[in-house]
Order: structure tokens, then C-alpha cells, then sequence
């Protein structure tokens, strides 16, 4: 038996197709029925002569099918969001590779070029010494005359 809450779930969309298969009814013989089995059932029996339990099983079959509809769409939108959160996933893990690729040779730059430092080190350790004590040197003398400003 339909449910109060089902008739007003489906109203607009059943309201129509009770139109359509009671054409005895118009529009203002529906006005105010909303969620209300009993009263639409006695309505529409005082129209059209027909039995209560022929109305009511023709409201079942229009609140079923409108239900399936409903569950239908619900399980598409279902499979359309699980399908977005794969292609999400499948974006991020392609972004994640990409920065560890990006990192990977950041990291193999910066291990080349200590190497070579090194190597430069190892070959002139004297002039290396000087280069850094000038540096030293220089950048001393800044932060000096950054600090008296």
C-alpha cells in the first residue's frame, strides 16, 4: 500500500501520470491531496466508479516504478562518482611519480655538484682554503655594515 511519505516524494511526477490515467480528474480535484492516500483513493473512486483496491494498486504500480527510477539514478551517480574518484586517484599517483622523477634529479644535480666540489677541494686545497676564507672575509664585512645602519 502506498505510504503517506511516498505519495508526497513522487507527488508532481504522480500527480501527472493520475491525470493521465483518470482523465475524469482535473487539476483542482488533486489541489490538497498531497500525502493524502485515503483522500486521493476516495477521490478518485467518486469520479470514476472504480474500486479501492484497483486504485490503490495503480498508485503502488505509479510509486514502485517511480522508485526504480529513483534507484536507478542513485546507482548511476554512484558508478559516475566511484569512476571520478578512480580517475582522482589515478591523477594523483601520475603527480606523485612526476615529483619523485623531479626530485630524483634535483637530488642527482645537488650529489654531482658536491662531488665536483669535493673534487675540486681535493685537487687545490690551497687555493679552496683562500676562496673560503675570502668569502668569509666578504661576507662579514656585510652583515658588519648592515648591522651599524
Amino acid at each position: 500500500m502506498t505510504t503517506r511519505e511516498e505519495l508526497r516524494g513522487h507527488w508532481n511526477e504522480i500527480r501527472g501520470r493520475i491525470e493521465e490515467r483518470w482523465s475524469q480528474l482535473n487539476s483542482s480535484d488533486l489541489d490538497g491531496l498531497e500525502g493524502k492516500t485515503d483522500q486521493l483513493v476516495g477521490r478518485i473512486q467518486q469520479k470514476t466508479g472504480e474500486t479501492k483496491r484497483d486504485i490503490q494498486r495503480e498508485l503502488d504500480s505509479m510509486v514502485e516504478s517511480f522508485s526504480q527510477s529513483a534507484s536507478t539514478m542513485a546507482d548511476k551517480m554512484g558508478d559516475t562518482l566511484n569512476e571520478a574518484v578512480k580517475n582522482s586517484k589515478e591523477q594523483f599517483a601520475h603527480a606523485s611519480d612526476a615529483a619523485r622523477e623531479q626530485y630524483e634529479q634535483v637530488n642527482q644535480s645537488v650529489q654531482k655538484g658536491y662531488r665536483e666540489a669535493e673534487r675540486t677541494v681535493r685537487k687545490h686545497p690551497a687555493e679552496s682554503v683562500a676562496v673560503a676564507f675570502g668569502t668569509g672575509l666578504i661576507a662579514g664585512v656585510i652583515v658588519s655594515l648592515a648591522w651599524r645602519r
